[in-house]
């Protein structure tokens, strides 16, 4: 995928936002540019989940993640302004899930003549349970029109591009390799077929809860699968869904 093609939801999104805002300014007749900056810190809750697409028996379970960035707010006068923000996020959750003659590489030690070792990988299948953990951590670039709705409250939302910084995610599948009928417990690799793209949409709400402090509440949706297109061993869409949780507070 070329460098333009990742980042054109980005730039979609942000001729988008401008448009609007600057359609406010001309109907506000406001005038002039007051930017503000600041930083931002929370926590995410959510998981990767399979939208439409979950297994029978598939469950798992959040784990409270992290938010921390900072943003500036392009106000144009009237109800409409510009925000752009640079965030790291942390995303995890467990997972328990059914897989079904999955495709699956087996790694088998043959031992040389010369007392070495040699890996064999073997294309085979898998059937049984996967359980592991989602750990992920990203940079996120979000750009975003927003809406002054009441006094202290704005409507909020755009969307974001994010980058894989790290990844710790694993999973054990425990069940049957191939045709052999004694169950087996076996790495799944999760850790090395994590997509190193994200973007997706935001949407939420700010409320200024003092002239320096915002509480801003919203939801993100993923628009590509966490995993590389080539791990074939999942074979549907992953998507991040999770809520953020910030606080912010204006620098200046």
């Amino acid at each position: 995928m070329s460098a333009f093609a990742c980042c054109l939801p980005l730039l979609c999104c942000l001729m988008v936002a401008t448009t609007i805002s600057l359609l406010g300014q001309s109907h506000d007749g406001a005038t002039g540019i007051a930017p503000s900056a600041g930083v931002r810190i929370g926590g995410a809750i959510g998981s990767p989940i399979p939208i439409g697409d979950v297994p029978d028996g598939a469950d798992g379970a959040p784990a409270i993640g992290l938010v921390v960035g900072g943003y500036i707010d392009w106000y144009s006068g009237g109800n409409w302004s510009v925000i752009s923000e640079i965030q790291f996020v942390h995303y995890g959750s467990t997972f328990n899930t059914p897989l079904t003659d999955q495709p699956y590489v087996e790694r088998v030690p043959v031992q040389t003549p010369d007392g070495g070792t040699v890996i064999f990988e073997v294309n085979t299948t898998f059937s049984g349970v996967a359980t592991g953990e989602f750990s992920n951590d990203y940079l996120q670039v979000p750009i975003l029109a927003a809406w002054q709705a009441f006094d202290n409250w704005r409507m909020i939302g755009g969307a974001y591009v994010g980058w894989l910084v790290s990844t710790t995610s694993y999973a054990t599948g425990t069940g049957q390799v191939g045709i052999r009928p004694e169950t087996v417990e076996k790495d799944m690799y999760f850790d090395e077929k994590i997509n190193a793209l994200d973007y997706g949409i935001q949407l939420g709400t700010q409320y200024q809860a003092f002239t320096d402090l915002s509480l801003d509440l919203r939801g993100v949706l993923g628009m590509t699968s966490i995993f590389d297109p080539e791990f074939e061993t999942v074979d549907r869409t992953v998507q991040n869904v999770f809520f953020h949780m910030t606080l912010s507070y204006r620098v200046f």
